[in-house]
């Protein structure tokens, strides 16, 4: 059986498997990558996605690697030039000229266009949600204010409602104790 290889990488950096395991064939070692990455990333362990954020598995055979995946949140990889790679070569560039441009070509140019609009049109949409998002938020602060108001108000009115309510009782009382031998005029 193929021995396949599981190694760990974190941008420049790689943990390299040196054993390696024995498996049936890559759709196997696939798996237990797949597998592997489960494990890793086990929901219930607190933060465990966070900390393998922008690892990636790398699952090779003895001849070269054929998977790669992340292991914690999508990372964003740096892509460098060919020529920044190491031993790497400054490219060659051609100049792409139109009527020379296969059908195929062509075609890739209109998808390429495609995409390009249908950003285009994605990007518009969510500058104007989040313009949308702002005037919702500017709405609910002003209704948050005016809420805020009315809770003011309201315990003022039933602080004032509760002395008015109070001060006839306190009235009352004071000439239920008022002393002996004063006479109380209702003139």
């Amino acid at each position: 059986m193929p021995r396949y290889f599981f190694h760990l990488r974190f941008g420049q950096r790689v943990l390299p498997d040196e054993e390696g395991i024995e498996l049936r064939n890559r759709a196997a070692a696939r798996d237990e990558a797949l597998a592997v990455v489960h494990d890793l990333t086990n929901p219930k362990v607190k933060d465990a996605r966070q900390r393998w954020a922008s690892w990636f598995l790398e699952v090779a055979d003895e001849r070269s690697g054929f998977f790669r995946t992340p292991i914690g949140h999508p990372a964003l990889e740096l892509v460098t030039s060919d020529r920044q790679a190491p031993g790497g070569a400054e490219p060659e560039l051609r100049p792409v000229r139109a009527e020379s441009a296969l059908p195929e070509e062509a075609h890739a140019g209109g998808r390429t266009a495609q995409i390009v609009r249908q950003r285009a049109a994605l990007h518009q949409r969510s500058a104007q949600l989040l313009k949308e998002n702002h005037e919702l938020r500017s709405e609910l602060l002003s209704l948050r204010l005016v809420t805020e108001a009315l809770v003011v108000r309201t315990r003022r009115l039933v602080s004032l409602a509760r002395a008015a309510a109070v001060a006839p009782l306190l009235a009352a009382s004071a000439m239920m104790t008022a002393p002996t031998g004063t006479l109380l005029s209702t003139v």
